[in-house]
C-alpha cells in the first residue's frame, strides 16, 4: 500500500474519498471510523481533517463526488445531443442504471446521508444543494424534449424522475419485488408518463378550441 509521503496532495484526497466511500457504503457511516479511513486510504488520520474538516463534511464530499462529479457530469458527457429528445432521455436513464449497478455502496451511502440529515441542519442544508444540483442537471434534459410544460411544471417532473431514481436504489438491494426493474422498465415507464403530458396537453388544446365553437352554436 502506498504510504502518505509518495503521494501527491490530489491523489491522498482522492484516496481518502475512495475510502470514505467504500467504507461508508459497506458498514454505513456510524461505523465507519476515520482511523479506518484513513488506514484504507494509506494517509495519516489529520489529513482527513486537512483537507474536509470533519466526517460529516467528508460524507456530504463523498455524495457530492459521487452524485454530481461521477453521476451527472459523466451522465452528460456521454450523451448525444444530436439524438432525438426521447433518445436523450433513455441514454441519460442506462448512465443512472449502469452506475448504480457498478457502485452497490451508494445505496448505503445514500441511506447513510438521509438518516444523519433527520436531526442536522448543516448535513440537511448540504443535501438539499446536491438535489437542486441534480435538479437542474435532470431540467436540461428536459428542456430538450420539447412538453407542453410551464417551467414550474418541469421542475416538478424533474423532482418526480429524481424520485423514481431513489426508489430505484433503495428497493435493489433489498429485494422487494422477484425481479428487479430492468432499465428497459424504467425507460417504458417514464416514456407512459411524459405520454400522458402530451395526451393531456393536446386534450386541453382540443376543449380549448371548441368551446367557442360550442358558444356560439348556443347562440345561434
Amino acid at each position: 500500500m502506498a504510504t502518505e509521503s509518495n503521494k501527491p496532495q490530489d491523489e491522498r484526497k482522492n484516496a481518502i474519498l475512495q475510502a470514505a466511500f467504500t467504507l461508508f457504503g459497506q458498514v454505513g457511516y456510524a461505523r465507519a471510523s476515520m482511523k479506518d479511513i484513513a488506514a484504507r486510504a494509506g494517509v495519516a488520520q489529520g489529513l482527513i481533517g486537512y483537507h474536509f474538516g470533519s466526517k460529516e463534511t467528508l460524507l456530504v464530499e463523498v455524495v457530492r463526488e459521487w452524485m454530481i462529479n461521477r453521476g451527472m457530469r459523466e451522465a452528460f458527457a456521454g450523451l448525444d445531443l444530436q439524438a432525438s429528445p426521447q433518445d436523450i432521455l433513455q441514454q441519460g436513464l442506462r448512465h443512472v442504471s449502469e452506475f448504480r449497478k457498478a457502485n452497490p455502496e451508494w445505496f448505503t451511502l445514500l441511506i447513510s446521508l438521509w438518516s444523519e440529515s433527520v436531526n442536522n441542519e448543516k448535513l440537511a442544508a448540504e443535501l438539499l444543494d446536491i438535489y437542486k444540483e441534480m435538479r437542474a442537471g435532470i431540467l436540461l434534459v428536459i428542456d430538450r424534449l420539447e412538453l407542453p410544460l410551464a417551467q414550474d411544471e418541469k421542475q416538478n417532473l424533474a423532482a418526480l424522475i429524481q424520485a423514481v431514481f431513489d426508489g430505484l436504489t433503495l428497493q435493489s438491494p433489498l429485494s422487494l419485488t422477484e425481479q428487479p426493474l430492468s432499465y428497459e422498465q424504467v425507460a417504458q415507464g417514464i416514456g407512459w408518463m411524459l405520454g400522458g403530458i402530451r395526451s393531456t396537453a393536446e386534450g386541453s388544446n382540443a376543449s380549448s378550441q371548441t368551446r367557442p365553437n360550442n358558444a356560439s352554436n348556443k347562440g345561434d
